[in-house]
């Protein structure tokens, strides 16, 4: 199984086991990254190798197992990683695989950032969802949002309704209405004109605020015995 891993994060995880490079069977418990031939970090899409940068003590009461306190710049690539220990002359190779994931992604999948490892039916689900969340060359989403269920037609039914019936809008501001504008606004200037005080003479024609005092609005008017006219309406005053 693929551990998941919070990119920039130290965590705990566990190497082995570790036998006998000549018999393959006996546990080694004297492993050490400083003394093996190699203890390296494989990062993604070929990024340069870096030494495992972290703490590594053997697992009592499991001989050949041992705890690797993750260094933060040893994830700190999203992408596959991978960590290799290797010594020929005293152990078989031992390696471990990782995916980095962004921390938003990490916090997603696990409903938290906790401190402590995931479990591992946590870690099953999750990789079930990276999967297909993570192409083959390792590039996440953002957010794991692509795994949450499309709301029901009465969900969305219920948040229209909301809209309609709950939510209240301001009065348009002063200005002259715009040609292309939302729907919020396009009502709410209807409203406003059925609503608020105006004021006619037989040339101009008045709309005022809310304040009944304040013109926000306005437009000429003019009759010339045939033909009524009313020009588009302006800012105010």
């Amino acid at each position: 199984m693929t551990l998941i891993l919070k990119q920039s994060t130290s965590i705990d995880i566990r190497i082995g086991p570790f036998v006998d490079a000549t018999d393959a069977v006996t546990p080694e418990v004297g492993v050490t990254l400083a003394g093996a031939d190699q203890a390296e970090v494989l990062k993604f899409n070929g990024a340069a190798t870096t030494a495992m940068a972290g703490t590594f003590t053997a697992v009592t009461g499991c001989d050949g197992w041992y705890d690797y306190t993750v260094a933060v710049g040893d994830v700190d690539t999203v992408g596959e990683v991978v960590f290799v220990v290797q010594d020929l002359s005293v152990c078989l190779p031992v390696f471990v695989r990782g995916q980095v994931v962004e921390e938003a992604v990490y916090d997603n999948l696990f409903l938290a950032a906790a401190t402590a490892p995931a479990t591992e039916a946590k870690q099953d689900t999750a990789q079930t969802d990276l999967d297909t969340l993570t192409g083959s060359d390792g590039v996440t989403l953002a957010t794991a949002q692509a795994n949450y269920a499309p709301a029901t037609p009465a969900q969305v039914n219920t948040e229209v309704l909301d809209v309609l019936n709950v939510d209240t809008f301001a009065e348009p501001a002063q200005g002259a209405p715009a040609a292309t504008t939302t729907l919020v606004n396009k009502i709410g200037y209807i409203y406003k004109f059925l609503r608020n005080r105006k004021t006619a003479t037989s040339s101009l024609i008045n709309i005022y605020n809310d304040d009944a005092t304040t013109v926000d609005h306005k437009r000429t008017v003019s009759d010339n015995g045939t033909t009524y006219d009313e020009t588009e309406v302006v800012s105010g005053p």
